[in-house]
């Protein structure tokens, strides 16, 4: 199927067809005992054929319709696929479906350029799936992954650590796709949490702390929140203090936990910030 059918540049497709890659990341995706399997993107269902293994109900989200007909005469009733675009489609009623079970796994390989909005509409939506196994690029995985004061580290990985254990199982090479991409690709695994990592005042005020922070990495995180949120740098100076960090210290230097902690001591603030940008 890969070679009568022409990936699409503009769906940013790239179609999996190594055997070992196929089968390492189908076992990732392993759902528990009377759970089942949502795939993101089976295109033309080389990865689908693996899973289908698992002998595990299957939910395929497919958005070129050009793939639907082939994989319904690939796999006729053996799957349902359901045309849509996975970074817009309602995750929750999928998952909540009996046949889905207790503890449903999201697996795919995700367009670059869609992978992000796809990920957080994933981990945003309830309930959440038990394990969201993912494609990604390398360097985007690796920023899911990173710890403080690497040069990856910035607002996604925060993001994501906020709301799921997260890490990389499977680096794969441009080899194993085609078309082959122009960059190398990564497998990461991550396990939503029932509730936040650390508990924040306001959720969408943390959000906005985080781009203000990491807009201007090259700054000190004082002087990043004062042009990007219009905090004064003594305020932001004495929460550093407050949370037991330094006071220079730029956005990539705060673990996880302290930027929960500084979102905690700077709420007031924030709080006063955006009800003047209101007014």
């Amino acid at each position: 199927m890969s070679r009568s059918i022409r990936a699409s540049k503009a769906l940013g497709q790239h179609f999996l067809h190594d055997q070992r890659v196929l089968e390492r990341i189908a076992a990732f995706a392993e759902p528990a005992a009377g759970s089942g399997v949502v795939e993101i993107g089976p295109g033309t269902g080389n990865l689908t054929e693996w899973l289908l293994a698992h002998e595990a109900p299957l939910i395929a989200i497919e958005r070129d319709r050009r793939l639907l007909e082939p994989l319904h005469e690939r796999f006729g009733e053996r799957m349902e696929v359901i045309h849509g675009d996975a970074a817009r489609i309602d995750y929750g009623p999928l998952l909540r479906r009996p046949a889905m079970g207790p503890a449903p796994v999201v697996v795919g390989n995700l367009p670059y350029n869609a992978a992000a909005p796809i990920l957080f509409r994933l981990l945003q939506t309830r309930p959440r799936p038990a394990r969201i196994v993912i494609m990604l690029q390398k360097e985007v995985a690796r920023r899911l992954v990173a710890s403080a004061s690497t040069s990856e580290y910035g607002q996604l990985t925060v993001k994501v650590q906020m709301v799921a254990d997260v890490r990389l199982v499977l680096r794969v090479g441009r080899g194993a796709f085609s078309p082959q991409p122009k960059v190398e690709s990564a497998v990461v695994a991550l396990i939503p949490l029932p509730e936040w990592r650390h508990q924040v005042p306001d959720q969408a005020r943390f959000h906005r702390l985080l781009v203000a922070g990491f807009a201007q990495r090259r700054k000190t995180l004082a002087r990043a929140l004062h042009n990007g949120l219009g905090l004064a740098t003594s305020t932001v100076h004495d929460a550093l203090v407050a949370i037991g960090h330094d006071a220079r210290a730029r956005a990539e230097a705060l673990p996880v936990e302290r930027w929960a902690a500084l979102a905690g001591v700077l709420d007031a603030a924030l709080l006063a910030a955006t009800a003047t940008e209101d007014e």
